[in-house]
């Protein structure tokens, strides 16, 4: 039963997702993942307005937390309390 069984029969059977979006916090702000059946992982951080995302990387394999952590220091995006503080730029 669960969640997990069903994803492990589907893996076994050689299922892919057809389209995946997950989304969790990094760095204090929301980051989306985003993988179609055709592409590689994209990653998108939301800006400081909360009006759009912004790419900030892509993975050919889906990025753990520590590859958005890096992706997001490489664009130079800080801490969202630093950057709601004007202690670091906006994005």
């Amino acid at each position: 039963g669960g969640k997990g069984s069903s994803l492990r029969r589907l893996d076994a059977l050689g299922y892919r997702s057809t389209y995946t979006l997950e989304g969790y916090v990094c760095k204090g702000g929301n980051i989306r993942l985003i993988k179609r059946f055709d592409s590689d992982w994209i990653v998108f951080a939301e800006n400081d307005k909360g009006d759009e995302y912004v790419r900030v990387g892509e993975m050919v394999e889906r990025p753990k937390y520590q590859d958005v952590e890096g992706m997001l220091e490489e664009k130079g995006v800080g801490y969202k309390y630093a950057r709601d503080l004007g202690l670091a730029p906006k994005l």
